[in-house]
């Protein structure tokens, strides 16, 4: 049994060890705080979900997009696309689309319908960018019109862009 000088060592190195693994795994499983957030001067967007409601990044995510949407700010629906592997390209395209659709978003309830969350990544992606995965929302506006919003999820922060109406 130790004690003394060599019990108050190995303490210390338990100690320092431990907090050394806390913080690699507080570093490995940090999010990063979303550069967007649901605007209480925008227009008052109401989305509900046909089946299972999503984690509360991805619904705070297509309420914003919505709620951009409705305010015909095609842009700050693009700007959603900013941190998406690739997705620049893509904004440009759904530009076209998106402004027919900003009367629509404002018409009334937003009913989404969310996929799960995958993050088919090899654990060596995963581990030097912690916070990943991939899903899709369906979206049906008021009037009936339909949107497709691809997802993705960075370093904690979910970013998307609109594809062509959904079906």
């Amino acid at each position: 049994m130790l004690t003394g000088r060599p019990f108050r060592a190995a303490l210390l190195t338990v100690c320092a060890l431990s907090l050394a693994a806390a913080t690699a795994l507080w570093w490995f499983n940090r999010t990063d705080d979303a550069p967007y957030a649901v605007s209480a001067d925008g227009p008052r967007v109401t989305l509900v979900y046909d089946g299972e409601r999503p984690d509360e990044d991805i619904d705070t995510f297509l309420t914003v997009l919505v709620q951009r949407l409705a305010a015909g700010d095609v842009k700050g629906v693009d700007a959603l696309a900013d941190g998406y592997p690739d997705g620049s390209g893509a904004t440009q395209e759904s530009s076209e689309f998106l402004r027919p659709l900003a009367a629509s978003a404002a018409a009334g309830k937003v009913t989404a319908k969310a996929a799960g969350v995958e993050d088919a990544r090899p654990l060596s992606q995963r581990l030097k960018a912690p916070g990943g995965g991939t899903s899709q929302a369906d979206l049906t506006l008021a009037d009936g019109k339909h949107l497709r919003v691809q997802l993705a999820r960075e370093h904690g922060v979910w970013w998307g862009y609109a594809l062509a109406p959904a079906g």
